[in-house]
């Protein structure tokens, strides 16, 4: 049944109407070479109620696409794909299919599919959420984009075109042979999101190749629908299933310095102090970056993370950190980056166990740091007994030159202006084995994240913004940026998505109008 679908994309102009009042599925479909009418458990459907037309709409797509592209619950595929998740509460979400596209015609047509039987879907890239449901639905078609793998670098080297099939370990490793990178994830499994020396990963997408929700392909930059373009740098997946993104290529050496350090609670003012100091002086010299993470390995201990951009251990600007003694695990080196996103993977990742995010964000001061760290161990003791816990929160910087870059083309969704830096991000993340305690480690990381709120809010430093890849279920993200913002990104998925397809066929992840889950944990 391969040859139902065409091979060609449709494309148009950005004086087209998306979406017609009379849209009609059933011809969209046919214009991807899909005929309904031959097609028994598509024939004659106009509307579904949500979940009930799962079953039909995963046996068409077996039909069109065959074996290889659709995974259902009987095959041991279908096994191996779920439990490969990060988390366990997305492992235990359970779809009626998994559909693996080779193209982005293969994406508008189970689009397409999915309005018609009203089954909802999610997207897979990475898989690396800590939201349940946020790649993967309950009984409905989870759409992995394994398949979707090329990573292709311009003549000029100014560019790289990739598709959301890789996980930043093979894009890094693709790019070393030519000396050039992207600025991407520091994880190796994760897929497109991450922060680094150059700015957000979003300020660094020259343009999109998006699915709408009517089925078209269409390329979105900064010249072509720059409304969409804008919305897309940080409004989520309220707008379409981005199929491919060039994103600017950045000229390095395919080696560089960094890794991790351990130390006691004896050095956390030092290693404050440096945290502190580094994030103020990043105009000095933006090739630094830094984590500060705070933890329970039976006692109180710190880790850092720190990068530097070239192969150089002693870069001037790292010298307050370098000069902290008494680490008791050093993995700092020089290495490529590819393998510094393996190193950060490892065991401490916790994949396959139950995870928790919570994140704050508040203007960058020594004294909130300190605050922030002593919050999260006065409150670490009432979830030191749960099962296999590793509790850890961390800090870090939005650099004056990372909020610089974000009005670059016309700005992003985030309402975050270089007035408002430099920024310490606050990550809570918890991770642990049984189910029975997921509400008390919620409360938990709440409680700490609340607090911190507060202490920042009394030295008037707080910040609604939250960012997105750190937030809980239970924190309404885009409330974050601004209320302007948020009222723009409501009109620009009106307008691409007038019947909120991405909105309520796609219910994971963070939507526009408020948190993902509503009360409290």
């Amino acid at each position: 049944m391969k040859n139902l679908v065409l091979t060609t994309f449709v494309t148009y102009a950005a004086s087209q109407t998306f979406e017609p009042v009379d849209f009609n599925i059933t011809d969209a479909l046919l214009d991807n070479g899909v005929n309904v009418s031959a097609i028994p458990e598509l024939s004659g459907l106009t509307t579904r109620s949500t979940l009930s037309g799962c079953a039909a709409a995963c046996t068409s797509l077996k039909l069109v696409f065959g074996d290889d592209q659709v995974e259902l619950q009987s095959e041991s595929s279908y096994s191996a794909f779920v439990n490969d998740f990060w988390s366990a509460q997305q492992r235990e979400i359970t779809p009626q299919c998994v559909f693996k596209p080779e193209k982005a015609l293969d994406v508008s047509t189970s689009i397409l599919v999915s309005r018609l039987t009203q089954c909802p879907f999610a997207a897979k890239s990475g898989g690396h959420s800590a939201i349940p449901g946020g790649s993967n639905i309950q009984g409905g078609i989870t759409i992995s984009f394994e398949k979707l793998s090329k990573i292709a670098l311009s003549a000029d080297k100014k560019t790289v075109s990739f598709q959301p099939g890789h996980t930043w370990f093979d894009i890094y490793t693709a790019l070393e042979k030519y000396n050039v990178a992207v600025i991407g994830g520091r994880v190796s499994r994760q897929s497109y999101a991450g922060v680094c020396i150059y700015g957000l990963a979003c300020d660094n997408v020259e343009s999109y190749e998006l699915v709408t929700a009517s089925g078209l392909i269409i390329n979105v930059s900064s010249t072509s629908f720059p409304d969409l373009y804008w919305a897309l740098r940080g409004g989520g997946n309220n707008f379409g299933i981005v199929t491919q993104f060039t994103v600017a290529a950045i000229p390095r050496a395919p080696k560089m310095w960094g890794g991790m350090r351990t130390y006691l609670s004896t050095e956390f003012p030092a290693l404050i102090d440096a945290y502190y100091n580094l994030g103020m002086n990043a105009k000095k010299d933006g090739k630094a970056h830094q984590i500060l993470s705070f933890g329970w390995g039976g006692i109180e201990v710190a880790q850092v993370e720190l990068e530097y951009a070239d192969p150089i251990a002693n870069a001037s600007i790292l010298s307050e950190y370098n000069a902290i003694s008494g680490a008791i695990a050093d993995q700092t080196a020089v290495r490529s980056l590819a393998e510094l996103t393996s190193l950060l993977e490892g065991p401490a990742s916790g994949a396959g166990l139950r995870q928790a995010f919570w994140t704050l964000s508040i203007k960058l001061d020594k004294e909130l740091a300190s605050v922030t760290k002593d919050i999260f161990f006065e409150e670490l003791p009432a979830i030191l007994d749960a099962a296999d816990i590793l509790p850890a929160i961390s800090l870090q910087v939005l650099t004056d030159p990372i909020l610089e870059k974000m009005s670059t083309r016309g700005g992003n969704a985030l309402g975050l202006s270089a007035a408002d830096g430099p920024i310490m991000n606050v990550l809570v993340a918890v991770k642990w084995s049984n189910s029975a305690d997921d509400a008390r480690i919620n409360q938990f990381a709440a409680r700490v994240k609340d607090r911190a709120v507060a202490a920042a809010e009394a030295k008037g430093k707080a910040l609604d913004y939250l960012y997105m890849n750190y937030a809980s279920p239970w924190q309404d993200v885009v409330a974050g940026y601004g209320a302007a913002n948020q009222a723009r990104l409501k009109s620009v998925a009106k307008k691409y998505d007038p019947t909120g397809v991405f909105e309520t066929l796609q219910p994971g992840y963070f939507k526009l109008s408020g948190a993902p889950r509503s009360g409290e944990p």
